[in-house]
């Protein structure tokens, strides 16, 4: 089973203290946000264990500062579940749905009229993000969620003329759909500091920021990769290399473990480098992103290992979710 497959990474997880109260914390906004209204929602809202991922990924944050990156990050994953429905292989009606989360980063915070649920959600963790932050983070933190967000209707797209990409197109589209560079926004949140634009735009830096992307959405797409399949789903690395090579998925997965070591050998490399002595006036930010996804990828892998979010498949034709949070209540 793709979920038991064997990866190892050179970073060793850890887990915030905070981890059981932070679970509850998180149903009960849930539930004020009118998140899980129904028993069968909750129950698989409760299968995710987000805010398991998020004090594994954020290992030393607790209370308000974890509290944010759960709220977050569960937004974005009510937000893929109601995408994966009906909708999947419509892009006009998914551009419509995103639109709205888009007005969101634009009007600084505020619903677009007849929000549902969902969008009013976010626009509550929007405006928790936006507090004590610089433009120039805020600027790019909305970036990524919109990178995040438009992925949906090229994915769409993709889905309407069942086309698998190129590895290549893959990687492009899937750095923007995994949502890992907002996340790492949310690390810097989580920890009271923000990248300047000068370390950002470094190119060992930007090259770390990627390598953690592609490895926790490639881990990503190999335990999601049932679940994927049984709904239709084309865009996973596993089936992108099985369909350019015309290999089986053993092997398909052996190139996949490869990659993964081979991208991690090169992240440690490139922190060696970031974080010499001598490198500037930015070095201990640095040495603190490069902590913070370190985190990520372990912290993905370990949260993985035990979340039941793709071992318990939704039935083919069944929606992810009951209610409909993207309609007003």
């Amino acid at each position: 089973m793709p979920q038991d497959t064997v990866f190892v990474l050179p970073f060793s997880p850890r887990v915030s203290p905070d981890v059981e109260a932070a679970r509850h914390r998180s149903l009960a906004w849930c539930r004020r946000q009118n998140l899980v209204t129904h028993p069968v929602d909750e129950q698989r809202f409760l299968r995710w264990d987000i805010a398991g991922l998020m004090a594994t990924w954020c290992p030393e944050a607790s209370r308000d500062q974890l509290d944010l990156t759960v709220d977050a990050v569960v937004v974005a994953t009510f937000l893929d579940d109601h995408i994966d429905s009906p909708l999947a292989d419509q892009p006009d009606q998914v551009d419509v749905v995103c639109r709205d989360f888009t007005t969101v980063i634009a009007s600084e915070g505020s619903s677009p009229p007849h929000a549902g649920p969902l969008v009013t959600a976010f626009a509550e963790v929007w405006r928790r993000l936006a507090h004590g932050a610089t433009p120039g983070w805020l600027e790019r933190t909305g970036q990524h969620w919109q990178w995040y967000v438009g992925a949906y209707t090229q994915e769409a797209n993709n889905r309407a003329h069942r086309r698998i990409p190129t590895r290549a197109e893959h990687f492009a589209l899937r750095r923007r759909s995994g949502f890992v560079y907002a996340m790492l926004d949310l690390s810097q949140k989580a920890y009271g500091f923000e990248l300047p634009h000068r370390l950002y735009a470094h190119p060992v830096l930007r090259r770390m920021l990627d390598i953690t992307a592609d490895v926790v959405d490639t881990l990503n797409d190999v335990h999601s990769l049932e679940k994927e399949e049984s709904r239709g789903d084309l865009h996973n690395l596993v089936l992108v290399i099985e369909h350019e090579q015309g290999c089986d998925r053993r092997t398909s997965i052996r190139e996949i473990q490869r990659m993964i070591t081979s991208w991690c050998e090169e992240f440690r490399t490139l922190e060696r480098q970031l974080t010499a002595p001598g490198a500037g006036q930015d070095a201990d930010v640095a040495s603190r992103m490069a902590d913070a996804m370190r985190s990520a990828m372990s912290g993905y892998l370990h949260w993985s290992r035990t979340c039941a979010r793709y071992s318990r498949l939704v039935p083919p034709g069944e929606s992810a979710l009951v209610t409909d949070l993207l309609k007003e209540h």
